[in-house]
């Protein structure tokens, strides 16, 4: 594979924050750059987490910051002009969702062969919905090629036309359950063995839904099981919303909040059910990293069923509109197996088997055209 031409892809981000796209961006172009002749260049707006820039860097991407689109919509076309003209890429792979136009429609002009248009939401998650047919218009003019993180993700966006489903894989091998770990985060915590624990991790948004999870929890800890935690993860444009919740709870002193981790690991194994009451997803990279430790997991409606991605992991599906109650109930009737014993997920979620299927639908779509 040395040998070959170098395959030059540029990806555009709306930013580089700790979100699941980031992440899964990240898993992928670290093995395709270790193992396949590619160069690669993530394009991002906005100021950025430092460990994740940090991480993708440290994976052999090289990285480039240009003006976000709602500052600056001018400078922004420019810039990504500017990059495009001057890198002259075989691909432009874009994951910016309903937005994923403003790129392939500058990558269309300039003849770049192969633009992928990339969905990995599975509702609008924007708040001008008249909007949102026409973008998705232009994201299917723009693009000669369709990928989705899952069926729904690609049914909402492209409807019924053909697209590729490229899965949110992980490093399996780093999400085995550890008892050891379980019991030195329990004891970091003061927790004891008995002690339910509830976790959430993901960004602070109002599509995660973390006041309802709340809610949630207080109801758990009031009704159901005096003996409960809750630990909430992650940083976003929601915290001080998140943390005023948590500050009017009268639980809240066994309302554990945290900023950021770089080792989420640790925490899946501390926690006895993962939540994750979103509004919309695409498909969820906490929820595979969360099932693949033998975590129980809860998710909305709302998001993907295809979420659930074995039969041997414990997984369900609730609904949002009838309240916390029913979230509560369900975990007060479940009956989670020994973590130790679940079995590993099948492999469509493993990184080391899905980057080279996305190295060889590089290939394909670059021989269509050739």
């Amino acid at each position: 594979m040395k040998s070959q031409k170098k395959i030059k892809i540029i990806h555009f981000v709306s930013g580089l924050q700790n979100g699941g796209v980031e992440q899964v961006l990240t898993n992928y172009t670290c093995l395709l750059n270790r193992n396949c002749p590619v160069d690669q260049l993530i394009v991002y707006q906005h100021l950025p987490d430092k460990d994740r820039l940090k991480n993708l860097m440290l994976a052999g991407n090289r990285t480039k910051k240009i003006p976000s689109k709602s500052k600056n919509l001018i400078l922004n076309l420019i810039e990504t002009f500017k990059i495009i003209h001057d890198e002259k890429p075989d691909i432009v792979h874009a994951h910016m969702n309903l937005l994923n136009f403003v790129p392939l429609l500058v990558a269309k002009i300039l003849g770049v062969k192969v633009r992928i248009c990339h969905s990995h939401i599975s509702q609008d998650n924007i708040k001008l919905k008249f909007l949102v047919p026409i973008f998705k218009k232009l994201n299917i003019y723009s693009a000669n090629h369709l990928v989705a993180c899952g069926l729904e993700a690609g049914k909402y966006m492209f409807k019924d036309r053909k697209f590729q489903i490229i899965y949110n894989a992980i490093f399996q091998d780093s999400f085995k359950f550890s008892q050891e770990k379980r019991n030195e985060m329990r004891e970091k915590f003061n927790l004891a063995s008995d002690t339910i624990v509830l976790g959430h991790i993901g960004r602070l948004t109002k599509q995660k839904n973390q006041i309802f999870l709340i809610d949630v929890f207080n109801f758990y800890k009031e009704k159901v099981n005096e003996n409960s935690k809750l630990f909430i993860i992650g940083a976003g444009e929601e915290q001080s919303p998140v943390l005023n919740k948590i500050y009017e709870s009268k639980f809240k002193n066994d309302i554990f909040y945290i900023n950021k981790t770089l080792c989420p690991m640790n925490f899946y194994n501390l926690f006895d059910f993962f939540l994750l009451p979103s509004l919309y997803e695409g498909m969820p990279i906490v929820g595979i990293e969360a099932q693949t430790t033998g975590l129980y997991t809860l998710f909305s409606n709302h998001i993907d069923k295809s979420a659930k991605i074995s039969n041997q992991s414990q997984a369900v599906f609730l609904s949002l509109d009838e309240g916390p109650t029913v979230w509560a109930n369900a975990i007060k009737h479940s009956r989670p197996r020994q973590r130790s014993n679940f079995v590993e997920p099948n492999n469509k979620y493993n990184i080391y088997f899905e980057y080279i299927k996305l190295f060889n639908y590089y290939k394909t779509c670059l021989d269509e055209v050739s």
